[in-house]
């Protein structure tokens, strides 16, 4: 690939970065050393900024600060122009492919089952981090 990948990379994946590592760390380890470029939105942010407080995570808040700082830091902030409104099933889902149109990304990462099972959306292929990996050659260097 000769141009940096642009993507969107799903709240759950990012907790799953930090809470579990793998595959998820190393897709969030290409965007915090710019060899992809990541996009968010204040949506989006507001968003993991709940998620990482949920009780069932156990993230203590010093880690809870370091992944909204890591995206924080990482990521270009668009801003959302067009509200869409394609799956009923789970809003939140809505915004991350809000964010993917804001910035004309290539790529939304995530490992959400409605957003997988769209496979593409507007030009953007929608995949898990094993398969960004895989197809941007970008896995375990």
């Amino acid at each position: 690939m000769g141009k940096k990948a642009k993507v969107v990379i799903d709240n759950n994946v990012l907790v799953s970065a930090f809470g579990w590592h793998g595959k998820p760390e190393e897709v969030v380890k290409l965007a915090a050393t710019g060899m992809i470029a990541n996009f968010t939105s204040m949506e989006m942010l507001s968003e993991l900024a709940r998620v990482v407080g949920y009780p069932k995570l156990r993230f203590p808040e010093s880690l809870q600060a370091e992944i909204i700082e890591t995206v924080f830091t990482s990521s270009s902030l668009v801003n959302v122009s067009e509200p869409l409104e394609v799956i009923k099933a789970d809003h939140d889902d809505n915004r991350v492919l809000e964010c993917a149109v804001a910035a004309c990304v290539d790529f939304i990462i995530s490992g959400d089952k409605h957003l997988l099972d769209l496979k593409m959306f507007r030009d953007i292929e929608i995949v898990t981090p094993e398969d960004f990996l895989l197809k941007t050659g970008k896995g375990d260097r």
